[in-house]
């Protein structure tokens, strides 16, 4: 069943968003458990700090690092199937982990299976939240990421819980069953009623032959066809179209028709029947073009220098949250008091994520100056994190800090990405945009440990941790330096073809 477009920023667009924040709030409890999860590896299967930190970081980089796929997967399935597969692949994923006994086992299960689950369900929130709102967009955003802070208000003390309850095993099990639960938020996906248009575009014939042209991609209408398809065709002009076959295809029979949508009765599409051998080659050419254009993103200067800040974001991120638990054990912290530490980002996230869609509502207010500001400061907080770290009280202060400016940048992401490139290909974009976070959280946790073992002074990870955090806000702020650069369409306009372009809005 589909929605009708006057749902747009009413009705039920609400009923989006909270399916929305449902489903970041199952996402970001399974993402921030590794860190307390952690420590219980360490005691009941291997005590190893640098093999056992390549669960969490598989874990992040799994439901980051496959965003591409989970875009396209999205595009063709849409954002229910897709919602509800992820809610299905975290149960399966959690529940084959609490029967293995190795870390390779729990790296395949709970890091990638689980992984790539929150990864869908985290695409679909992005998308279906730009679908449903307009004039309030960024403050939807900022509620639906506000589902991750309370997932990272909730994981700590909830995660603590079920190991000193039910040990590992029970805790991943148990785990597994709550996140099976968005498939429940999945169901209330429902789509958006498309609209179709169509445009032709006629051009004068006369190109030279070495012109580098998309028309293997585009069929050759007759010129009366052609110039019927400006205005609306009765049923005799209908009736009376021929088309004009082409030197290639002289010999091959071919029927114009044309039809209305039920939607709209002035819109009205055209398209061409030709052999089935034709039509199959056809289909084959479109489907290519279709899959190459979903890179064109890729051309856009601004795009990749975001997804650079985002890449050295998220490398200092996860090396800091994945560790932030067995380093205030270091300090003299209890297991319970670390695992606290995450109830205070999370305080501190859904504040931040929360006022940061309200602050890039505000057209006086560019998102790059909000990312710049929120990736620097957070920079500063975790290179100064090793000087005031000695005490829980300090470490309860730096929690609340560093939630409230570091998770910030999650809201902002999906406002971001809008600017960046056309609304079409915004599943491809975040897919993209999540596939360079995935760089960063899988290798932020191993890079640190190894850093840890090189120096044996567990204060330089954080060291690091700030370091690029301080690159990534550099990198944003390079972002608003550079020209902006003209998306196109799929289908080009190309001097000497008639193009039938079709608008399909969702």
């Amino acid at each position: 069943m589909e929605v009708s477009r006057a749902n747009v920023d009413r009705g039920y667009a609400w009923v989006i968003l909270a399916a929305a924040f449902t489903l970041q709030f199952m996402a970001g409890i399974l993402a921030y458990s590794p860190g307390v999860m952690n420590i219980a590896v360490l005691e009941e299967i291997e005590n190893d700090l640098t093999k056992t930190s390549w669960i969490g970081s598989i874990n992040f980089g799994a439901c980051t690092l496959l965003g591409p796929v989970a875009g396209l997967i999205q595009s063709k399935a849409g954002s229910r199937i897709t919602a509800m597969v992820g809610g299905a692949l975290t149960l399966v994923g959690m529940t084959v982990a609490s029967f293995c006994k190795s870390i390779f086992g729990l790296v395949l299960t709970y890091g990638l299976v689980s992984g790539f689950g929150i990864c869908l369900a985290c695409n679909v929130v992005g998308v279906v939240t730009g679908q449903y709102f307009s004039k309030r967009q960024a403050t939807a955003f900022g509620v639906c990421i506000a589902g991750g802070g309370m997932g990272l208000f909730v994981a700590g003390p909830l995660v603590r819980y079920l190991l000193s309850q039910y040990n590992l095993s029970g805790a991943l099990l148990i785990l597994g069953a709550i996140e099976f639960h968005m498939c429940v938020a999945g169901v209330g996906l429902r789509p958006l009623q498309q609209s179709q248009s169509s445009t032709v575009v006629i051009i004068d014939h006369s190109v030279d032959d070495n012109t580098d042209t998309d028309q293997d991609c585009v069929p050759h209408l007759s010129r009366k066809a052609s110039q019927m398809l400006h205005s609306k065709p009765t049923e005799k002009e209908i009736a009376s179209i021929e088309p004009q076959p082409s030197e290639e295809n002289t010999h091959n029979d071919q029927t114009l028709e044309i039809s209305t949508s039920a939607d709209d009765p002035l819109s009205y599409h055209a398209f061409i029947t030709s052999p089935h051998e034709d039509m199959k080659k056809s289909r084959i050419k479109s489907n290519i073009c279709h899959v190459f254009s979903a890179f064109r993103v890729l051309k856009e200067i601004r795009f990749l220098i975001y997804n650079l800040s985002i890449m050295l974001w998220t490398l200092g991120e996860s090396a800091a949250v994945f560790h932030l638990p067995y380093y205030a054990q270091q300090k003299g912290s209890s297991p319970d008091q670390a695992a606290t530490l995450f109830t205070a980002m999370g305080v501190g996230s859904v504040f931040s994520r929360v006022v940061a869609g309200m602050m890039a509502s505000d057209s006086k207010i560019p998102y790059m100056v909000l990312q710049v500001g929120f990736t620097g400061i957070s920079g500063v907080l975790l290179m100064l994190f090793p000087l005031y770290s000695h005490t829980y009280n300090t470490q309860m202060v730096f929690g609340i800090l560093y939630g409230t400016y570091s998770q910030g940048m999650n809201t902002l992401i999906g406002p971001i990405v809008l600017d960046l490139v056309t609304l079409k290909d915004v599943p491809v974009a975040y897919g993209f945009v999540y596939y360079s976070m995935g760089v960063g959280y899988i290798l932020g946790p191993p890079v640190a440990s190894w850093i840890f073992r090189l120096s044996m002074v567990y204060d330089f990870t954080y060291v690091f941790a700030g370091t690029c955090l301080m690159f990534s806000s550099i990198s944003a702020a390079l972002v608003s330096l550079v020209g902006r650069k003209v998306m196109h369409g799929p289908i080009q306009t190309k001097t000497g073809m008639a193009t039938l372009i079709n608008n399909d809005t969702q």
